[in-house]
């Protein structure tokens, strides 16, 4: 095949959202591209352009990967970058991608290096320079972790500013949530802009969206509707509808959806704290993983933590119950899903319904078509035969006498120090004498309290007051009960065997000779029941 008489060339420019500085810029780029061709008296067919797009490995460009497409087909005969980072930043992707090029007979010109890496020289020198890529961006990385986690352990935010807040640069505000939305839009500035706000309009959505799904009675698509047909009414009298911060060029701004509430519900930052997350050694951060550590924000907090607390359990509560289905009718809570096993194989107990009308539990093991000789039971029938199990273990409790002993020692000494207060505010007891019947107080109660006993009498009063009005409680607060004193339940056929109570309602359980009539404790701390 005759080789063409003017060499084709073509230019490949890039830029990252970081590098819009001069000599990066992708305008001084094509100068210096045309320029090179120019000279070397080549005829420049075509530019290729990523923009806002890093080099790293792994990094999807698609001009880049259209260039290569087109080298394949022969539709050039080199390639003219600005500066070799311009092309790659990782060293084995530059040499992979320059060996490719050679295979479809395409050279490699770079104007800043002034280097033609077809010659051996210049494939040398080409070894160097991606190297030296390499490690600057290695270099950038860690500065850049260096830098987020000082500015977390200082308590400043970094990164696009979250929903709920602002810079409090209200002169010259560029917030998508900014001009005829905000009342301090053009107003004198609230910030020095390192140190966030809170946003006059967008914390209040942040709060309601946290009390509406603390209810229970709300599922994410209808708190995302909620909010966008929610009216808020200023201190001028001027109303405005809530909606998200979304962005400038964004076609659907300020609609709420359900994943922007579920991002919400789950940013501990709304509480007045940051969480370090860290990224992994390639700068990439760790997906849904737990904080590394958490520092006091410098920024306020927008709800309680008691709030922020109540929602994650009620996010737990409902993971594998929504509230409402696809087909918008409000779906069954199951109380004893996730709690309920069966002992035959040992697989969960899934929460059924059949025409909207009944309910049973299924073991799932069916549901992946194995064999197993537990039936499908009616939901109220096991979810009774707990409840009633409950009750007798509250009422053998209450009989005993299981906490009195150590209720008895803990009143004994709270009377005592009652009276030595009285008597050390007559004058009756030196201050010496007052000190060592406090540390004496203080200590035994230290003593019951790690034994859990405040904890424990909490708890049984709780059950026992909610096992008493259980038909009046919702099935949701019926579920987050039972999470509170069982972790696991075990069913063969229509009879329980056993139960595992949960590290709170274990020193109730322990504490009595047996677990209800003809059962006994196993080793593993597992009451065993024979029948009801």
């Amino acid at each position: 095949m005759a080789q063409p008489t003017c060499v084709r060339a073509v230019g490949y420019r890039r830029v990252s959202s970081l590098e819009q500085t001069e000599g990066h810029s992708l305008d001084a780029q094509t100068a210096h591209i045309q320029s090179f061709a120019q000279f070397q008296g080549w005829s420049l067919v075509e530019i290729y352009t990523d923009a806002g797009i890093s080099a790293k490995k792994g990094t999807n460009r698609p001009a880049f990967e259209q260039m290569l497409k087109d080298a394949e087909k022969g539709k050039f005969d080199v390639v003219i970058v600005d500066k070799i980072d311009r092309f790659y930043r990782h060293l084995g992707g530059l040499l992979t991608t320059l060996e490719h090029l050679n295979s479809c007979n395409v050279a490699l010109a770079s104007v800043q290096e002034k280097l033609d890496f077809t010659s051996p020289w210049g494939k040398l020198m080409l070894t160097v320079l991606g190297m030296l890529a390499e490690i600057y961006i290695d270099n950038l990385r860690q500065e850049t972790k260096k830098g987020s986690y000082q500015r977390s352990r200082k308590g400043l935010w970094h990164g696009i500013i979250p929903y709920g807040y602002c810079s409090g640069l209200c002169s010259n505000c560029t917030d998508p949530n900014g001009k005829d939305y905000c009342p301090n839009f053009g107003k004198r500035n609230l910030s020095d802009g390192k140190h966030l706000i809170a946003h006059p309009i967008e914390q209040i959505a942040v709060r309601l969206v946290f009390e509406w799904y603390a209810t229970g009675q709300h599922s994410l698509s209808s708190i995302a509707k909620k909010l966008n047909e929610y009216d808020l009414t200023l201190e001028d009298g001027t109303t405005v509808r809530l909606r998200q911060k979304g962005s400038s060029r964004s076609n659907n701004r300020g609609v709420f959806n359900k994943d922007t509430i579920r991002s919400m519900l789950v940013r501990l930052m709304y509480t007045g704290k940051l969480a370090y997350i860290g990224t992994d050694d390639k700068g990439n951060r760790y997906p849904r993983r737990k904080p590394r550590e958490v520092f006091e924000g410098q920024h306020p907090a927008l709800i309680s933590q008691e709030l922020f607390d109540q929602v994650a359990q009620m996010r737990e509560l409902l993971a594998r119950n929504p509230i409402q289905r696809k087909d918008s009718r409000v779906a069954r809570i199951f109380p004893l899903t996730g709690i309920l096993n069966c002992s035959y194989c040992g697989g969960t107990m899934r929460g059924i319904s059949w025409g909207g009308k009944y309910y049973y539990y299924r073991d799932s093991q069916k549901d992946d078509g194995l064999e197993c000789k537990q039936e499908t039971i009616k939901a109220e029938l096991i979810e009774n035969k707990i409840v009633e199990l409950l009750r007798q273990i509250v009422q053998q409790a209450r009989s005993e006498n299981v906490l009195s002993t150590a209720g008895d020692r803990l009143q004994i000494y709270v009377d005592r120090y009652e009276k030595i207060q009285e008597m050390y505010l007559a004058g009756e007891i030196s201050r010496e004498q007052y000190n060592s019947e406090k540390e004496f107080f203080e200590n035994n109660e230290n003593l019951l309290r790690d034994k859990g006993l405040y904890a424990t009498m909490a708890l049984l009063e709780l059950l026992e007051a909610d096992l008493g009005r259980w038909d009046e409680l919702s099935l949701l607060n019926k579920k987050r009960q039972l999470r509170l004193v069982l972790e696991a339940v075990w069913l063969r056929g229509n009879s329980l065997v056993a139960i595992q109570p949960t590290i709170a309602f274990l020193p109730i359980v322990t504490s009595l000779s047996n677990c209800g009539r003809g059962g006994a404790r196993t080793p593993d701390l597992m009451c065993v029941i024979h029948a009801l």
